[in-house]
């Protein structure tokens, strides 16, 4: 479907390691050498006015996810395979020049395989959208502020639990995956979307075959997900990420790096979504 890009994730820069802030000294792998890295945040880097004093993350938010790509290599200390798997097959819908990609609109479907399958209709960036007043008052947006090192913008979801075999079906059947968009995420598109553009309008981008691991290594009170992304030409993509509330980011951005560190694991140089990376491969 198209021209396909190849994928690659380079080797990340080097960062300078933050002060020690209290916590045990974490033990490196053999081989491995600590990554550096600046700032209280780690890998990732506080909100900053135009004067460069540090703000404080919007009010609309009330949680974090703290987003790192990184390369097979690099992750390879965290023993990804000795944990459970999670299949799954991600779609996106949008027109074939990209009007909601360039609106800040995204549409993604996944068929979870033996888990209810969704869909979710996602702002990003939201602050470039007038959300209306009936979403915000039956609170169904999900918002939270999406962070990866160099890179933060804050989003708004609204996500439907389809069933389990819904998305296969539909595909068996030769349904368009459009029709799968539930009267809510609907409404949104028409108050939110480019004008002119309809749900007959848009076309499949994927599937990409998805791993998804949840692990918690070894200095780390949280859990961390790993997902690694599948393309048909075999390239691929593996992102590390945690959720945390508002208020507690910049502590743990610094404990996640400071445990990644401690594993080999850097930032690729090429810190780029998952969403606009598939958009462009099948694009």
């Amino acid at each position: 479907m198209g021209k396909t890009d190849q994928i690659a994730v380079t080797h990340a820069r080097r960062l300078r390691r933050p002060e020690n802030d209290g916590h045990h000294e974490l033990q490196r792998p053999p081989g491995r050498q600590r990554a550096r890295h600046t700032g209280k945040w780690g890998f990732w880097t506080p909100p900053v006015d135009r004067s460069g004093r540090t703000v404080t993350l919007s009010g609309e938010a009330e949680r974090v996810e703290l987003k790192v790509v990184s390369s097979e290599r690099q992750c390879r200390a965290l023993d990804l395979e000795r944990y459970a798997v999670q299949t799954r097959r991600v779609f996106f819908l949008d027109t074939p020049d990209r009007a909601l990609d360039r609106h800040g609109l995204i549409i993604r479907i996944r068929d979870m395989g033996d888990r209810p399958d969704d869909a979710v209709v996602k702002l990003r960036p939201m602050a470039s959208h007038t959300v209306p007043k009936w979403l915000r008052r039956t609170s169904r947006l999900e918002v939270e502020i999406d962070a990866m090192p160099g890179h933060r913008v804050c989003s708004g979801s609204l996500k439907v639990r389809l069933g389990r075999g819904v998305v296969d079906r539909a595909l068996t059947k030769g349904r368009p995956l459009a029709k799968l968009v539930a009267p809510p995420q609907r409404r949104l598109l028409a108050a939110c979307g480019p004008t002119g553009v309809s749900l007959t309008d848009l076309i499949v981008f994927g599937p990409v075959e998805v791993q998804k691991y949840k692990l918690q290594p070894t200095g780390f009170d949280g859990q961390l997900s790993a997902e690694r992304w599948a393309f048909p030409d075999g390239s691929t993509i593996l992102e590390l990420s945690t959720r945390c509330p508002v208020g507690e980011a910049p502590a743990v951005a610094a404990r996640l790096t400071e445990v990644l560190a401690a594993h080999g694991v850097e930032p690729a140089e090429l810190q780029v979504t998952k969403t606009a990376t598939t958009l462009r491969y099948f694009g």
